[in-house]
């Protein structure tokens, strides 16, 4: 009797089991790595594409600050593979506007008021102890330590910095603007 009811019993078990099995669907998951890869490389978290030849004719996405009083501006964009840094100011300068800038990184101004920035610019200001990088990047300086530059024509600029972290440059760049 034991036996029977033993036996009874494993096969309600395997019934339920068994019954449980069939129930339970099997939800395949997509891989979505592909779409996230595009999505990666069509899309970014900055809104200004930068344009600084001749390394490759470098692109970079980057979010602008508005230049304004004293402030320093961090690394905000990065360029992929070789792990430069960037960063970038846009301000309204009026004539005499100055730009006080304290760190050590490449430094290349547009003449633009909207991205992207295509083509840099050497005129409409003023370098004072830049230093000429020109070789490095078309149209750029490099900030040493401080240095300033002063607008001699009003427009709207950005000042695009770009940092390589293995010779002892950081886009971390302290500024201070007089004059808007």
């Amino acid at each position: 009797m034991k036996s029977l009811q033993n036996k009874t019993k494993l096969l309600i078990l395997l019934s339920l089991v068994a019954g449980l099995s069939l129930q339970c669907e099997k939800k395949e998951e997509k891989d979505n790595t592909p779409l996230l890869a595009l999505a990666a490389l069509t899309t970014s978290s900055g809104d200004c594409t930068v344009t600084a030849p001749p390394r490759a004719s470098i692109n970079t996405w980057q979010n602008v600050v508005t230049a304004n009083g004293t402030a320093t501006i961090s690394k905000i964009g990065s360029v992929p593979v070789v792990g430069h840094q960037t960063a970038a100011l846009k301000l309204t300068a009026k004539i005499a506007t100055t730009v006080a800038l304290s760190g050590n990184a490449f430094v290349i101004v547009y003449q633009s008021a909207t991205c992207p920035l295509a083509t840099s610019t050497r005129t409409g200001f003023t370098p004072t102890s830049l230093t000429d990088s020109n070789s490095e990047f078309t149209n750029s300086y490099t900030v040493s330590g401080t240095g300033t530059i002063t607008f001699t024509v009003a427009g709207d600029y950005h000042i695009f910095f770009y940092a390589i972290p293995s010779r002892g440059q950081a886009a971390s760049v302290t500024y201070t603007v007089a004059g808007l």
